[in-house]
């Protein structure tokens, strides 16, 4: 499994190479996401998510983001919750979290990187539920 997640790892760094993970390959931080404009009351935040034991089997689920994140009248996005604990475990990293109740539907791992769900496809999905899209 290691293999296939520094690999898929190395494939998110081609498009946020400030990237961070934790030294078991068991999570992922993206430092200051660009936001939907106009949507958020900052333009950037950061992202981290846990990579789970039976990855790539298993999809990640739920993710973090910087914990003052609101929408640009002061609410709450749909699914955010605040605290750094999630319904999948806790923040791997300390800091002022909130998290969103994001949970992809029909993850289809493959053999190949290429062929099926990856990290990238993940990171895709949380872009959907930043920009308001939260069908999953």
């Amino acid at each position: 499994m290691h293999e296939r997640v520094r690999q898929e790892i190395e494939l998110l760094k081609r498009l946020f190479p400030e990237l961070r993970h934790g030294d078991q390959l068991d999570w992922v931080l993206i430092p200051e996401l660009v936001l939907p404009a106009g949507r958020f009351n900052k333009v950037s935040t950061n992202v981290l998510f846990r990579i789970p034991v039976g990855y790539p089997q298993t999809g990640p689920d739920n993710f973090f983001v910087d914990g003052d994140l609101r929408l640009k009248d002061g609410t709450n996005p749909p699914a955010f919750n605040s605290g750094s604990q999630s319904s999948s475990g806790p923040a791997p990293l300390e800091g002022n979290w909130g998290w969103f109740s994001w949970h992809p539907q029909g993850w289809r791992p493959a053999a190949t990187i290429e062929g099926g769900d990856n990290l990238l496809g993940f990171v895709r999905t949380i872009n959907l539920c930043l920009r308001g899209e939260e069908s999953a």
